[in-house]
């Protein structure tokens, strides 16, 4: 078992991606995410609430990072674990309900755990030209923007479960956490004192970056 002082130097530099059977979004997001953060030093996995464990990511997503990326996701199935979520600095999940689930396990972890889609939408709420000199230390920072950015309307920032569905649905689902990742990528490189040497990320995005916060 990780002692208190190993699992602060492991959350510093790290970020957890979380969805339902960790085959299908979270491998999406974390492979795009990877991408992004390339030479940066931040490290990127994922997990799932219920995963099916050592199972590889559905061909869809497998498709969806080639493409975009031209690399292959990486990830097998992982159970979230309270252990795995202490270790990390930023924790992102799918939907509300994920998010709910990880607090559950593991309940000092509240302030470090967002919707990819809910990230995006606290992160410009940050003060302007802050600096963090961590993920952990940034996740807090967001965290303290929730009473200025307002709720969230219904299923706002939540990504839908395309598991199973036709491959329009992938695609709508894919293209949101490509947003999202590409928004979160964004802030993490603007805000943290990260490597800069390989800023063209050969992500391609479905629409432009989002600005820098």
């Amino acid at each position: 078992m990780a002692t208190s002082g190993e699992a602060e130097d492991s959350r510093a530099w790290s970020v957890l991606i979380v969805c339902t059977a960790n085959i299908c979004r979270s491998p999406v997001a974390a492979g795009l995410l990877e991408v992004h953060m390339a030479g940066t030093g931040i490290s990127v996995s994922s997990a799932g609430t219920r995963a099916l464990i050592d199972h590889p990511p559905v061909p869809e997503a497998v498709d969806y990072v080639r493409r975009r990326t031209g690399t292959t996701p990486r990830t097998r199935g992982t159970p979230l674990t309270a252990q795995l979520v202490r270790g990390r600095g930023l924790i992102l999940t799918m939907t509300e309900q994920q998010r709910a689930e990880v607090v559950r396990i593991a309940p000092g972890a509240l302030r470090r755990v967002f919707t990819l889609r809910q990230f995006v939408r606290l992160a410009p709420h940050l003060p302007p030209g802050a600096s963090y000199a961590t993920v952990c230390m940034l996740a807090e920072g967001v965290a303290r923007c929730r009473a200025l950015a307002g709720p969230a309307r219904d299923g706002e920032d939540d990504i839908v479960d395309p598991y199973g569905g036709p491959p329009t649905l992938y695609e709508e689902s894919f293209a949101l956490i490509a947003r999202a990742s590409a928004g979160i990528a964004a802030v993490l490189r603007a805000r943290l004192a990260v490597g800069d040497t390989e800023r063209a990320s050969p992500v391609g995005d479905p629409e432009p970056m989002p600005p820098a916060w």
